[in-house]
Formats: structure tokens, C-alpha cells, sequence
């Protein structure tokens, strides 16, 4: 009996993540080769435009890496061995600044609280020694033989092995992945298939993309930080400052915390070592202004989009790599998680990966707004509003994010999703949330004030809209008069026969036979009324919807707050003598 789709699903995970832990030895080489990989890419590609060959190319930035990483790590190591050294000789400077510290302590009472838990422990310690009179037997301890063997040799080398052989792995695996680049390639694309030769296509360019640009980009900002520290903390006088230049630098791979534990090695040390609190609050400043710097202004400039990953998902895959691959994963979490993020948007079956972790938003602005509606969240759905305000003016936040989303109101409520009264939540909480962004203090500004009549086709759906039609036409030196939804249709059609111009709103879905029926009544009683009907946001045939409602007697249909706008600005400015036209 096959397993329910939920329990594979959990199973296959489970498999993975037992094999990503089992295998760890062989696949963390291959994924630090990856990211060396794609990192040394490029350079080679520079090489060989100035045509240099390939394998040269290759070996030839191999080979400067592999200086690089060997130079550094030899100052690295050199100035770790010497401060190893040297640290004993600040004992008495380190007891100082204890004795300063248990000082705060004393002043805010922590000492005291301290010697009452003391004495309570003892307290408990001379009730145990009372019930503990009796004599206890010498405990016998078997010791080891600790002759040195030549046969312990392995097991003594065995921590230095381990690592020395990834590394190994690494440098061997580097020049090979970039001389075999496109048969890799190729490899992968026979392996997914050739039935999804364009989503693979697009996948492998686009996680290639996003892993280059951002290898390259955080290399450059971490070394330009790890460069700028190590200047400021020697300007500081603080000694070992390419050590913990190079540690602030490394560290920054690690994304959020990286950053302060490479910067509280040196605030440590110089703890240790000044005799005052200057040169300690110097280098905690220090740290403070470049990661600002950095933040706001190097990785402004340099990041051009970013890696893919949302902050929740970032943090999230922090955890996970790390509890697989321990502080390697560290390193290699947000990499990885950027290729797994980018494959899952193009692979069905890992869609919800990308939705997850994804930094693109998971839904659109209207369906948010739509959602924050249902669940009557006036402050929320005003302030995703405002958001789109920010980017866009309010006629394209109304046709764009607020007609969608009282249009799926509408689609719910006839498909039987919401009721009546949930419809009427939705309603009236965007009523409030309109009122509130309608801009304060504008009149009219482009023409002359003109009266023009809104004449809803059913009820207050449709009083919503002209309402943001009525901002909108505002601005454009128009006034807009909007009947209740309660008013017969008799009604409707006395009031508009006093204006020139009439707007009937009807917003689908539905509404489109109670707009006809307006119009022939319109039209019957007020020949000379020009009609302008609003099907805003329709999803119907816009041009069938045109002609039904212009042979009804509509003068022009409009299909967005916008369009409607412009058609009504037509109109007022023709003269009332003359015969009204029929626009398209």
C-alpha cells in the first residue's frame, strides 16, 4: 500500500536531511568548491577576453588565490601565536577592569544579591555535610597506559587530517569545475530533461546570476570592512590589527551576527590591554560607524537586487545548515539557500520553498488588501495603501490594488464564499480606510468646477468607487454628486437631470443589466444628459460590454477610474447646445 502524498513528502525529507549529515565529509568540500567556483569565474572570463588561454587563465587564478589565502592565513596565524604569547602579560590590567566591573556591580546592588545566594548555599551545604557523617570508601581509579605507541600516531593526527583533506579536496575540485563549466552544465540539463530545457535554462541562468553577483559583491564589501578596520583599530594603537581586520572581514560572511562576534575579539582585548575605557569605546565606536557605513552605503551602491532570500528565510536557513554542517554551514548557508530558492521557483514540486523564503512578495497588493479587509483590520490595509502610495499616485492605487479587491469581494459573495455580512465588513472597512487617504486642502486646479451626477447601478459597491472617482476628479476641477444606493431609479433619473453629465457606476462582476436599465431610463427621460457607465477593473469582453451599453444609450464606457476620468474631462468641456457625441 503506497504511502499518503504528506507522509512521502516527510519521508523524502527526512531521507535528505540524513544524507546531507552522513555525507557532510564529501559534500562540504564539493559546495565550498562551488562557491570557489563561481567566484572564480568570472575573473577567468576577464582573462580570457584579453586572451590569455583558458587552462592558463585556470592555473593562473587558482594559483593567486591559493598565494592570497596562504599569505594571509601566515599573518593570520603569526600575529594569533604572538598575542597567545603575549596575553599573559596584561593579568594585572585584566583584574583591574574586573575589580572595575564588580565596582558597577556593587553600585547597583548586584553584589548583595550575590552574598545572599552565597549564604543560602551554604546554609544548604552544612545541612548536607550533617547527614553525611558516615566514612565513604577510597574510590578506585584505573588509569590508562599512556606509553606512547607508534600506533597511536593516527589517532593523534586524526583532527588535522580531517580538515586538511576538505581542503585538499577543495583546491583539487576548483581548477576542474571551471575547466569543466559548460559540460557540468550540460550534464545537469540532460539529467533535469529536456522536457524542461527552458525552466532548467532559465533556473541555472538566473542562480548563477544571483550566486556570482552576490559572491563577488560580498567579498568586495567584507574585504573593503576587514581593510577599514584594521586601519582604524592600529590608528587606535590597538596591536594584532590585520588579525582582527581579517576576523571582522570573515566574519561578516555570517549574516547579522558574524559582524558583532569580530568585533567583540578586539573590544576584548583592548579591555585587557589599556589601562583606561578611551581606546575601548574608540574601537566599539569604530565598529559601529563602519558596519553603518557599510550597511547604508557600500552595499546600497553595490547590490543592484538582492540575494533572493527573505530575512525570516535567511535566518531560518542559518539555523537549519548549521545544525547539518556546523560552522561551515554558516558560511555556506546563504549561498546555498540562494541556488535551492531560485531552483524552487522553476520546479513545481518545490514551489513551496520559494514561497516561503522568497524575498518577492507571496501575494499581490490587492489580494492583501482584500485579506486585511475580510478580517475588518482598518489600520493594516490603510498602511498597505499608504505603502503603494509611496510608489505610485492614488488613481493608480484605486484602478490598480482597491477596484481588484472589491472586485474579488464581489466574486466571494457571488460564489457563496462570504456572505452578506461579511461583504458588508469588507465595505464599510474600505469606506473608512478611502476617507482616510483622501488628500485634504486640494480644490480644483486644471478647470473650471463642473456639476456632474454618480449614479450607482446597484448599491454600495458601486457608492465606493464613485467616491474614489470623485477624488480623482477633483484634482481635475470636476465635482462629482453621488446619489445614495437607496434612491429608486425614478429618483436617480430626476436628480441627474439637472447635470450635463452622468456617471453610472457599475462594478462587476454583475451589475452590467441594472447599468443598462439606468441608461435606457436615463436616456428616455434627459435626451440631451451625456452617459459615461464605469465597468472598472472588468474581466469580461470589454468590447461586446462597449457596444451593449452604447446601443442602452450610454455616450462612452469606461474601464478604469483613469480612462473614466479623462472621458468625463471630454465631456464637460463640450457645450450643452450642442447634440452630445458618442465616444469610443
Amino acid at each position: 500500500m503506497p504511502l499518503p502524498l504528506p507522509l512521502a513528502r516527510l519521508a523524502a525529507f527526512v531521507l535528505v536531511v540524513a544524507c546531507l549529515s552522513w555525507a557532510q565529509d564529501v559534500l562540504i568540500p564539493v559546495a565550498m568548491a562551488v562557491l570557489f567556483t563561481f567566484l572564480l569565474a568570472p575573473l577567468v572570463a576577464v582573462l580570457q577576453r584579453w586572451h590569455v588561454p583558458r587552462v592558463v587563465a585556470i592555473l593562473g587564478m587558482v594559483v593567486l588565490a591559493l598565494g592570497a589565502v596562504g599569505g594571509l592565513s601566515y599573518v593570520v596565524v603569526t600575529q594569533l601565536a604572538s598575542l597567545t604569547e603575549q596575553l599573559p602579560r596584561y593579568e594585572d590590567n585584566i583584574k583591574e577592569k574586573i575589580s572595575d566591573i564588580r565596582g558597577l556591580g556593587r553600585a547597583a546592588g548586584i553584589e548583595r544579591a550575590k552574598e545572599t545566594v552565597a549564604r543560602a548555599a551554604g546554609e544548604v551545604d552544612r545541612e548536607a555535610a550533617r547527614g553525611a557523617r558516615a566514612p565513604r570508601p577510597t574510590p578506585v581509579v584505573i588509569r590508562p597506559d599512556v606509553s606512547t605507541r607508534l600506533t597511536d600516531l593516527p589517532a593523534a593526527l586524526a583532527p588535522w587530517l580531517n580538515p586538511l583533506s576538505r581542503a585538499a579536496l577543495v583546491v583539487l575540485l576548483v581548477p576542474f569545475m571551471l575547466l569543466a563549466r559548460e559540460e557540468l552544465r550540460n550534464r545537469l540539463i540532460r539529467l533535469v530533461g529536456f522536457g524542461r530545457l527552458p525552466a532548467t535554462t532559465r533556473a541555472l541562468d538566473e542562480a548563477g546570476e544571483r550566486m556570482t553577483r552576490y559572491l563577488l559583491t560580498q567579498s568586495s564589501v567584507n574585504a573593503t570592512f576587514g581593510t577599514l578596520t584594521a586601519l582604524g583599530l592600529y590608528l587606535i594603537g590597538l596591536p594584532y590589527a590585520v588579525l582582527f581586520g581579517f576576523l571582522a572581514g570573515a566574519l561578516r560572511f555570517v549574516p547579522y551576527v558574524g559582524i558583532w562576534i569580530g568585533a567583540g575579539l578586539p573590544v576584548a582585548l583592548g579591555l585587557a590591554l589599556f589601562t583606561g575605557w578611551t581606546k575601548t569605546l574608540l574601537a566599539i565606536g569604530l565598529f559601529v560607524l563602519l558596519e553603518a557605513f557599510t550597511a547604508s552605503v557600500l552595499e546600497v551602491m553595490l547590490y543592484a537586487r538582492s540575494a533572493g532570500v527573505s530575512q525570516v528565510g535567511l535566518l531560518v536557513a542559518l539555523a537549519f545548515w548549521t545544525w547539518i554542517w556546523g560552522p561551515i554551514g554558516l558560511v555556506l548557508a546563504t549561498p546555498v539557500t540562494v541556488c535551492l530558492v531560485v531552483f524552487a521557483k522553476y520546479v513545481p514540486e518545490l514551489e513551496f520553498l520559494w514561497i516561503l523564503m522568497g524575498d518577492e512578495p507571496a501575494v499581490s497588493p490587492e489580494i492583501a488588501v482584500y485579506q486585511r479587509l475580510l478580517a475588518a483590520d482598518e489600520d493594516e490595509a490603510a498602511d498597505l495603501l499608504e505603502h503603494a502610495l509611496a510608489d505610485q499616485p492614488i488613481e493608480r492605487v484605486y484602478d490598480d490594488v482597491v477596484v481588484p479587491a472589491l472586485a474579488l469581494a464581489g466574486r466571494d459573495h457571488a460564489r457563496g464564499r462570504i456572505d452578506a455580512d461579511e461583504q458588508r465588513v469588507v465595505l464599510q472597512t474600505l469606506r473608512t480606510v478611502i476617507e482616510d487617504l483622501a488628500p485634504e486642502g486640494e480644490g480644483p486646479s486644471v478647470l473650471p468646477a463642473h456639476q456632474v451626477f454618480g449614479a450607482p447601478a446597484r448599491g454600495e459597491v458601486d457608492v465606493i468607487v464613485l467616491v474614489m472617482l470623485r477624488e480623482v476628479l477633483a484634482s481635475a476641477g470636476v465635482e462629482l454628486d453621488v446619489a445614495s444606493p437607496t434612491l429608486l431609479s425614478a429618483e436617480v433619473v430626476h436628480g441627474a437631470r439637472t447635470h450635463d453629465v452622468v456617471v453610472v457606476g457599475a462594478l462587476p462582476p454583475g451589475g452590467l443589466a441594472q447599468a443598462r436599465y439606468l441608461c435606457k431610463r436615463l436616456r428616455a427621460a434627459a435626451p440631451g444628459v451625456r452617459i459615461v457607465v464605469g465597468r472598472w477593473g472588468a474581466a469580461e469582453d470589454t468590447e461586446a460590454t462597449r457596444q451593449t451599453l452604447r446601443a442602452a444609450g450610454a455616450d462612452a464606457v469606461g474601464t478604469s477610474l483613469v480612462e473614466t476620468r479623462d472621458l468625463v474631462r471630454q465631456l464637460v468641456t463640450v457645450r450643452p447646445d450642442l447634440a452630445p457625441e458618442r465616444i469610443a
